[in-house]
């Protein structure tokens, strides 16, 4: 990981096409402005996080309700 110090105002550049700027500074956050072209996706990490966790979730109550139906159906034809 690169770590760069930024003053307010003050910006870095990625691969001549993306660049962020400091905006202000807060006592617990930082506001920063990104310029990049509309196809380059910016996403905040919590949201991908939930995002994946959703997922998870999801595949794993699917997974459960196909044993739970697999189940009962094979009980069924035993009895």
């Amino acid at each position: 990981m690169l770590v760069i110090s930024r003053k307010p105002g003050e910006s870095l550049v990625i691969s001549d096409e993306i660049k962020v700027t400091i905006i202000s500074l807060g006592s617990d956050k930082v506001t920063i402005g990104i310029d990049a072209p509309r196809e380059v996706k910016i996403v905040r990490e919590e949201l991908i996080e939930t995002i994946e966790a959703n997922k998870a979730s999801s595949e794993s109550i699917e997974q459960t309700g196909y044993q739970g139906i697999a189940a009962l159906l094979k009980n069924r034809k035993k009895g």
